[in-house]
Protein backbone atom coordinates (compact mmCIF):
# COMPACT_ATOMS: atom_id res chain seq x y z
CA UNK A 1 0.00 0.00 0.00
CA UNK A 2 2.83 2.38 0.90
CA UNK A 3 4.53 1.72 -2.44
CA UNK A 4 1.23 2.31 -4.22
CA UNK A 5 0.77 5.68 -2.51
CA UNK A 6 4.32 6.66 -3.39
CA UNK A 7 3.70 5.76 -7.02
CA UNK A 8 0.54 7.88 -7.05
CA UNK A 9 2.42 10.85 -5.58
CA UNK A 10 5.19 10.52 -8.17
CA UNK A 11 2.60 10.31 -10.95
CA UNK A 12 0.79 13.43 -9.71
CA UNK A 13 4.06 15.37 -9.55
CA UNK A 14 4.95 14.26 -13.06
CA UNK A 15 1.55 15.36 -14.36
CA UNK A 16 1.71 18.69 -12.54
CA UNK A 17 5.26 19.54 -13.63
CA UNK A 18 4.45 20.64 -17.21
CA UNK A 19 1.66 22.86 -15.91
CA UNK A 20 3.93 24.45 -13.32
CA UNK A 21 6.63 24.98 -15.92
CA UNK A 22 4.18 26.67 -18.27
CA UNK A 23 3.42 29.29 -15.65
CA UNK A 24 6.91 30.68 -16.19
CA UNK A 25 6.29 31.29 -19.88
CA UNK A 26 4.56 34.26 -21.50
CA UNK A 27 0.80 34.06 -21.52
CA UNK A 28 0.78 36.04 -24.77
CA UNK A 29 3.38 35.96 -27.50
CA UNK A 30 3.21 37.43 -30.99
CA UNK A 31 5.41 38.56 -33.83
CA UNK A 32 5.55 42.32 -34.31
CA UNK A 33 4.69 43.44 -37.84
CA UNK A 34 6.61 46.41 -39.25
CA UNK A 35 5.35 46.24 -42.84
CA UNK A 36 1.98 46.99 -44.35
CA UNK A 37 2.31 50.72 -45.00
CA UNK A 38 0.47 53.27 -42.89
CA UNK A 39 -0.85 52.03 -39.54
CA UNK A 40 -4.56 51.18 -39.57
CA UNK A 41 -7.11 53.31 -37.75
CA UNK A 42 -7.35 52.17 -34.14
CA UNK A 43 -10.41 52.14 -31.94
CA UNK A 44 -10.41 53.72 -28.48
CA UNK A 45 -9.07 50.62 -26.77
CA UNK A 46 -6.98 48.54 -29.19
CA UNK A 47 -5.44 45.27 -28.12
CA UNK A 48 -1.77 45.18 -27.23
CA UNK A 49 -1.04 43.36 -30.51
CA UNK A 50 -2.90 45.93 -32.61
CA UNK A 51 -1.29 48.85 -30.81
CA UNK A 52 2.29 47.59 -30.89
CA UNK A 53 1.95 46.81 -34.61
CA UNK A 54 0.69 50.36 -35.25
CA UNK A 55 3.59 51.80 -33.24
CA UNK A 56 6.07 49.60 -35.10
CA UNK A 57 4.76 50.71 -38.50
CA UNK A 58 5.12 54.37 -37.58
CA UNK A 59 8.67 53.83 -36.37
CA UNK A 60 9.74 51.83 -39.40
CA UNK A 61 7.75 53.50 -42.16
CA UNK A 62 7.55 57.12 -41.06
CA UNK A 63 10.61 57.56 -38.85
CA UNK A 64 12.84 55.27 -40.91
CA UNK A 65 14.21 53.25 -37.99
CA UNK A 66 15.70 49.81 -38.74
CA UNK A 67 14.65 46.61 -36.97
CA UNK A 68 15.61 42.93 -37.03
CA UNK A 69 13.79 40.82 -39.62
CA UNK A 70 11.82 39.08 -36.88
CA UNK A 71 11.04 40.30 -33.41
CA UNK A 72 8.44 39.19 -30.90
CA UNK A 73 6.61 40.67 -27.95
CA UNK A 74 6.35 38.48 -24.86
CA UNK A 75 3.76 39.38 -22.24
CA UNK A 76 4.11 38.01 -18.70
CA UNK A 77 1.82 37.88 -15.72
CA UNK A 78 4.21 39.32 -13.11
CA UNK A 79 7.78 40.29 -12.28
CA UNK A 80 9.04 36.78 -11.53
CA UNK A 81 7.80 35.30 -14.82
CA UNK A 82 9.18 38.24 -16.81
CA UNK A 83 12.60 37.77 -15.24
CA UNK A 84 12.39 34.06 -15.99
CA UNK A 85 11.64 34.91 -19.62
CA UNK A 86 14.67 37.20 -19.79
CA UNK A 87 16.80 34.28 -18.66
CA UNK A 88 15.26 31.52 -20.78
CA UNK A 89 14.42 33.41 -23.99
CA UNK A 90 16.73 36.44 -24.03
CA UNK A 91 19.66 34.44 -22.64
CA UNK A 92 20.53 36.86 -19.86
CA UNK A 93 22.18 35.78 -16.64
CA UNK A 94 20.09 35.69 -13.49
CA UNK A 95 21.76 38.84 -12.13
CA UNK A 96 21.28 40.70 -15.42
CA UNK A 97 17.66 39.63 -15.65
CA UNK A 98 16.82 40.74 -12.13
CA UNK A 99 18.67 44.05 -12.56
CA UNK A 100 16.67 44.81 -15.71
CA UNK A 101 13.38 43.17 -14.80
CA UNK A 102 12.94 44.34 -11.22
CA UNK A 103 10.09 46.89 -11.16
CA UNK A 104 10.18 47.16 -14.99
CA UNK A 105 7.03 47.43 -17.08
CA UNK A 106 8.93 46.59 -20.26
CA UNK A 107 12.42 45.43 -21.22
CA UNK A 108 13.98 45.48 -24.70
CA UNK A 109 16.49 42.77 -25.63
CA UNK A 110 17.93 41.21 -28.76
CA UNK A 111 15.38 38.46 -28.33
CA UNK A 112 12.37 40.77 -28.32
CA UNK A 113 10.32 43.05 -26.10
CA UNK A 114 9.35 41.63 -22.71
CA UNK A 115 6.28 43.18 -21.09
CA UNK A 116 4.37 43.01 -17.80
CA UNK A 117 0.79 42.13 -18.68
CA UNK A 118 -0.49 42.93 -15.19
CA UNK A 119 0.69 46.52 -15.64
CA UNK A 120 -0.50 46.80 -19.24
CA UNK A 121 -4.01 45.84 -18.16
CA UNK A 122 -4.15 48.95 -15.96
CA UNK A 123 -2.58 51.37 -18.43
CA UNK A 124 -4.33 53.92 -20.63
CA UNK A 125 -3.91 53.40 -24.37
CA UNK A 126 -1.58 56.43 -24.56
CA UNK A 127 0.62 54.97 -21.85
CA UNK A 128 0.78 51.62 -23.62
CA UNK A 129 1.68 53.24 -26.94
CA UNK A 130 4.39 55.28 -25.21
CA UNK A 131 5.84 52.19 -23.54
CA UNK A 132 5.89 50.20 -26.78
CA UNK A 133 7.56 53.05 -28.68
CA UNK A 134 10.25 53.57 -26.03
CA UNK A 135 11.18 49.90 -25.80
CA UNK A 136 11.08 49.35 -29.56
CA UNK A 137 13.46 52.28 -29.96
CA UNK A 138 15.99 50.41 -27.85
CA UNK A 139 15.53 47.39 -30.12
CA UNK A 140 16.24 49.62 -33.13
CA UNK A 141 19.29 51.11 -31.42
CA UNK A 142 20.67 47.60 -30.91
CA UNK A 143 20.08 46.87 -34.59
CA UNK A 144 21.89 50.06 -35.60
CA UNK A 145 25.02 49.12 -33.65
CA UNK A 146 24.85 45.38 -34.41
CA UNK A 147 28.34 43.89 -34.43
CA UNK A 148 29.90 46.77 -32.53
CA UNK A 149 31.57 46.43 -29.14
CA UNK A 150 30.58 49.76 -27.61
CA UNK A 151 27.42 51.81 -27.29
CA UNK A 152 26.57 55.53 -27.15
CA UNK A 153 26.21 57.42 -23.89
CA UNK A 154 23.21 56.28 -21.89
CA UNK A 155 21.66 59.75 -21.96
CA UNK A 156 21.66 59.64 -25.77
CA UNK A 157 20.02 56.20 -25.86
CA UNK A 158 17.31 57.14 -23.36
CA UNK A 159 16.81 60.64 -24.73
CA UNK A 160 16.41 59.26 -28.24
CA UNK A 161 13.90 56.66 -27.00
CA UNK A 162 11.86 59.43 -25.40
CA UNK A 163 12.09 61.58 -28.54
CA UNK A 164 10.81 58.71 -30.70
CA UNK A 165 8.07 57.98 -28.17
CA UNK A 166 6.68 61.49 -28.41
CA UNK A 167 6.95 61.45 -32.20
CA UNK A 168 4.92 58.24 -32.30
CA UNK A 169 2.23 59.63 -29.99
CA UNK A 170 1.98 62.63 -32.31
CA UNK A 171 1.73 60.57 -35.50
CA UNK A 172 -0.87 58.24 -34.00
CA UNK A 173 -2.94 61.26 -33.04
CA UNK A 174 -2.76 60.77 -29.27
CA UNK A 175 -0.81 63.89 -28.27
CA UNK A 176 1.10 66.49 -30.24
CA UNK A 177 4.87 66.51 -29.96
CA UNK A 178 4.79 70.14 -28.81
CA UNK A 179 2.39 69.30 -26.01
CA UNK A 180 4.55 66.39 -24.87
CA UNK A 181 7.66 68.55 -24.92
CA UNK A 182 5.96 71.31 -22.93
CA UNK A 183 4.84 68.73 -20.36
CA UNK A 184 8.45 67.61 -19.94
CA UNK A 185 9.64 71.19 -19.51
CA UNK A 186 7.07 71.77 -16.77
CA UNK A 187 8.03 68.49 -15.14
CA UNK A 188 11.73 69.42 -15.14
CA UNK A 189 11.14 72.95 -13.86
CA UNK A 190 8.78 71.72 -11.15
CA UNK A 191 10.90 68.77 -10.03
CA UNK A 192 11.64 68.31 -6.34
CA UNK A 193 15.35 68.41 -7.17
CA UNK A 194 16.38 71.89 -8.40
CA UNK A 195 17.82 71.95 -11.92
CA UNK A 196 21.15 73.27 -10.64
CA UNK A 197 21.54 70.00 -8.71
CA UNK A 198 20.83 67.79 -11.74
CA UNK A 199 23.80 65.65 -12.79
CA UNK A 200 25.36 66.83 -16.04
CA UNK A 201 25.05 64.81 -19.23
CA UNK A 202 28.58 63.48 -18.94
CA UNK A 203 27.68 61.98 -15.57
CA UNK A 204 24.68 60.32 -17.20
CA UNK A 205 26.84 58.72 -19.90
CA UNK A 206 27.31 55.40 -18.12
CA UNK A 207 24.49 52.98 -17.38
CA UNK A 208 25.57 52.66 -13.75
CA UNK A 209 25.55 56.39 -13.09
CA UNK A 210 22.29 56.74 -14.99
CA UNK A 211 20.61 54.15 -12.77
CA UNK A 212 22.02 55.71 -9.62
CA UNK A 213 20.83 59.17 -10.65
CA UNK A 214 17.39 57.85 -11.59
CA UNK A 215 17.00 56.13 -8.22
CA UNK A 216 18.26 59.11 -6.23
CA UNK A 217 16.92 62.09 -8.18
CA UNK A 218 14.03 60.77 -10.25
CA UNK A 219 12.94 60.91 -13.87
CA UNK A 220 13.10 64.68 -14.36
CA UNK A 221 16.86 64.76 -13.75
CA UNK A 222 17.45 61.77 -16.03
CA UNK A 223 14.80 61.01 -18.66
CA UNK A 224 13.53 64.58 -18.74
CA UNK A 225 16.98 66.12 -19.10
CA UNK A 226 18.09 63.52 -21.66
CA UNK A 227 15.01 64.06 -23.81
CA UNK A 228 15.46 67.83 -23.85
CA UNK A 229 19.12 67.43 -24.84
CA UNK A 230 18.22 65.10 -27.73
CA UNK A 231 15.35 67.38 -28.71
CA UNK A 232 17.86 70.23 -28.99
CA UNK A 233 20.28 68.06 -30.95
CA UNK A 234 17.61 67.01 -33.45
CA UNK A 235 16.29 70.56 -33.71
CA UNK A 236 19.75 71.77 -34.76
CA UNK A 237 20.97 68.91 -36.95
CA UNK A 238 18.00 66.69 -37.78
CA UNK A 239 17.03 63.16 -36.76
CA UNK A 240 18.87 61.56 -39.71
CA UNK A 241 22.22 62.67 -38.31
CA UNK A 242 21.35 61.24 -34.92
CA UNK A 243 20.49 57.88 -36.51
CA UNK A 244 23.74 58.05 -38.48
CA UNK A 245 25.64 58.65 -35.24
CA UNK A 246 23.96 55.69 -33.53
CA UNK A 247 24.80 53.49 -36.51
CA UNK A 248 28.50 54.33 -36.38
CA UNK A 249 28.81 52.22 -33.23
CA UNK A 250 28.61 49.14 -35.46
CA UNK A 251 31.98 50.14 -36.93
CA UNK A 252 35.40 49.07 -35.70
CA UNK A 253 36.52 52.71 -35.45
CA UNK A 254 37.36 54.37 -32.15
CA UNK A 255 33.99 55.30 -30.54
CA UNK A 256 35.46 58.64 -29.47
CA UNK A 257 35.62 59.63 -33.14
CA UNK A 258 31.96 59.01 -33.93
CA UNK A 259 30.54 62.29 -32.63
CA UNK A 260 32.97 64.46 -34.58
CA UNK A 261 32.31 62.52 -37.79
CA UNK A 262 28.62 63.41 -37.66
CA UNK A 263 28.07 66.65 -35.76
CA UNK A 264 29.80 70.00 -36.48
CA UNK A 265 29.98 70.82 -32.77
CA UNK A 266 32.24 69.18 -30.22
CA UNK A 267 30.68 66.83 -27.71
CA UNK A 268 31.94 68.94 -24.81
CA UNK A 269 30.53 72.13 -26.29
CA UNK A 270 27.15 70.52 -26.88
CA UNK A 271 27.03 69.19 -23.32
CA UNK A 272 27.92 72.63 -21.94
CA UNK A 273 25.36 74.41 -24.12
CA UNK A 274 22.68 71.90 -23.14
CA UNK A 275 23.36 72.70 -19.49
CA UNK A 276 22.94 76.41 -20.10
CA UNK A 277 19.73 75.76 -22.00
CA UNK A 278 18.45 73.50 -19.21
CA UNK A 279 19.14 76.00 -16.44
CA UNK A 280 17.43 78.71 -18.47
CA UNK A 281 14.14 76.81 -18.57
CA UNK A 282 12.88 78.21 -15.27
CA UNK A 283 12.92 81.66 -16.84
CA UNK A 284 10.94 80.56 -19.90
CA UNK A 285 8.45 77.93 -18.76
CA UNK A 286 5.69 77.41 -21.36
CA UNK A 287 2.17 78.34 -20.40
CA UNK A 288 -0.12 75.62 -19.20
CA UNK A 289 -1.04 73.29 -22.02
CA UNK A 290 -3.72 70.71 -22.30
CA UNK A 291 -6.80 72.81 -22.93
CA UNK A 292 -7.01 71.39 -26.41
CA UNK A 293 -5.91 67.89 -25.46
CA UNK A 294 -8.11 64.91 -26.27
CA UNK A 295 -10.28 63.93 -23.34
CA UNK A 296 -8.83 60.43 -23.50
CA UNK A 297 -5.26 61.59 -22.90
CA UNK A 298 -4.06 61.22 -19.31
CA UNK A 299 -1.68 63.73 -17.72
CA UNK A 300 1.89 63.35 -18.88
CA UNK A 301 4.99 62.95 -16.74
CA UNK A 302 8.76 63.01 -17.19
CA UNK A 303 8.49 59.46 -18.51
Amino acid sequence: MRNHRRAVVVLLIALAWPACSSLAGPYREYAIRFDGGAPPALDQNPSDAELIDAVARVMSGRLGLPFPATIKAYVYVNEATLVDGLIKIAGETSDEAWDRGRFAVGVATRGGVFLRGDYLARMHVVGRAALFAHELTHVSQRQLREGGRRQPAQWILEGHAEWVKFQVLDRLGYRSYTESRDDIVRCVVGAATPIKLFPDLQTLASNTRWTQSMNQLGSAATYGQAFLAVDGLVERYGSARLVEFLGRFALAADPREHWGKVFPISYRQFVDESRVRLEGLSRATPSSAGAGSPAASPPSSCR
